[in-house]
């Protein structure tokens, strides 16, 4: 199982503090989650998911399918990673 940081205060390259994550386990009738806390503060949000149900997840609160969770995060990753290239470009 992969390592993640929770360590209060680790901060990144770019300046950024990591977040913390925590992973559960299915329990019983419970899904499994991930609890992903700010590197900063206690300030944290919940992605329950489920294998049986895989079309599905519930982010902080919100269900709805994976499909229009793409919509809605994928661009939003795709501007960031644009811009890390550009900037990379403008350095060499």
């Amino acid at each position: 199982m992969k390592k993640y940081n929770k360590k209060l205060g680790v901060y990144e390259k770019e300046g950024g503090a990591k977040l913390r994550i925590w992973h559960r386990k299915k329990k019983g009738v419970g899904s499994a989650r991930y609890l992903i806390k700010c590197g900063d503060c206690d300030q944290s949000i919940e992605v329950y998911y489920d294998k049986s149900h895989d079309n599905f997840l519930e982010i902080g609160g919100v269900h709805a399918t994976k499909k229009e969770w793409r919509k809605i995060l994928l661009p939003l990753l795709k501007d960031i990673k644009k811009k890390k290239i550009n900037e990379k470009k403008k350095r060499t």
